[in-house]
């Protein structure tokens, strides 16, 4: 089964349906099937948590297309680029983290500025460049900045992507950005297609005989960060045919454990997979000698999303990967069950030397 083609295909879509801008009536409410904090019906989106723990939806009525914006997050970046309206950033926040060679070479042009870093936004700067809207998260403190940006005059659309508990949910946010650009048909359409790819990969893995377990995270201090069993990131492990050594877990979000715990739980673990920065086994010993006594440390099966690392250090997984959850997908199922996909070669991730 061949993965890249579609990336380069969805690539097209996007280009092709940049010359279309004037804006049509949404009338009916838009299918969404798996993402659960937006909504859009009848030139309305509405997002039904902007934040965590909101108390209250926000709606944003569809009534110009924009032509300047700035994102505040790197899993945007994507979707302008699928639906070729990236040329509209001229903002962003830590240009650093971006790994796009597209947008790099608008921010080395100048065309894009980074108007903030370190968790800040700059907001004389943003003012300045004057955009029709503001696409930012808000994790829970970040919201006396951006009352500060609409106060001012500024446009501020929530996106709360980061809240979805689904690999396909994440994706699906294509949709969110397809309303606001007028691009809902070319939306649908790209995400159909990875959809349909993530099936097509899914059905791979549904009768396999072994389910490898996994191991995921390291340790931070003394407290290691792993996902949680039913968080995101973990449902990847299932789909690709593997069994999460957490999987009776029922968190969403990401766990703080002792070394202990997960060593007593894990250490005969067949796969090793996502290791934060480390980029070879003896970066993880040199930090803490402990690592060397899992079973997938011994048998060389510890795998990294190093393989696709941007110009200033950007990993590539936290931008595209979000939106291209069949592409993570197929690299998990190369790692655990290579038979399957012979000819494929992984994208994001890399066993570490």
């Amino acid at each position: 089964m061949r993965i890249l083609a579609p990336l380069i295909l969805l690539l097209l879509i996007g280009c092709q349906t940049d010359q279309k801008n004037d804006h049509d009536t949404q009338s009916d409410q838009i299918s969404i099937e798996y993402a659960s904090k937006f909504l859009i019906a009848n030139d309305q989106v509405k997002v039904l948590e902007p934040w965590p723990g909101a108390t209250k939806e926000i709606t944003y009525e569809i009534e110009e297309i924009p032509k300047k914006i700035i994102c505040t997050s790197t899993t945007h970046l994507p979707f302008l680029e699928l639906l070729g309206v990236a040329n509209t950033l001229v903002g962003f926040p830590g240009t650093q983290y971006i790994t796009s060679e597209n947008i790099r070479e608008m921010v080395e042009s100048g065309s894009v500025m980074d108007v903030g870093g370190e968790g800040s936004l700059n907001i004389e700067m943003i003012i300045g460049l004057d955009p029709d809207l503001v696409f930012a998260f808000d994790m829970g403190n970040e919201s006396t900045v951006l009352d500060k940006l609409e106060e001012s005059g500024i446009p501020v659309v929530y996106n709360s992507d980061f809240l979805e508990t689904s690999t396909l949910g994440r994706a699906e946010w294509i949709k969110f950005f397809g309303a606001f650009f007028n691009k809902q048909n070319e939306a649908d359409s790209i995400f159909n297609a990875i959809e349909s790819n993530y099936d097509s990969l899914l059905s791979l893995t549904e009768n396999v005989k072994t389910r490898p377990e996994i191991l995921s995270g390291v340790l931070y201090g003394d407290t290691w960060f792993l996902p949680g069993g039913k968080n995101w990131s973990a449902q990847f492990f299932h789909d690709a045919g593997a069994q999460y050594f957490l999987s009776e877990n029922e968190k969403t979000g990401w766990l703080e454990l002792g070394f202990e715990y997960v060593f007593e739980e894990a250490q005969d673990a067949d796969f090793w997979i996502g290791v934060a920065t480390f980029q070879s086994k003896k970066e993880l010993a040199d930090q803490d000698s402990r690592y060397g006594q899992f079973h997938a440390f011994k048998h060389d099966n510890v795998y990294n999303y190093s393989k696709r690392i941007g110009a200033k250090g950007g990993y590539d997984i936290f931008e595209s990967g979000y939106a291209r959850p069949d592409q993570v997908l197929a690299d998990m199922i190369k790692i655990i069950h290579p038979e399957l996909l012979p000819d494929y070669e992984t994208y994001y991730f890399e066993r570490l030397p």
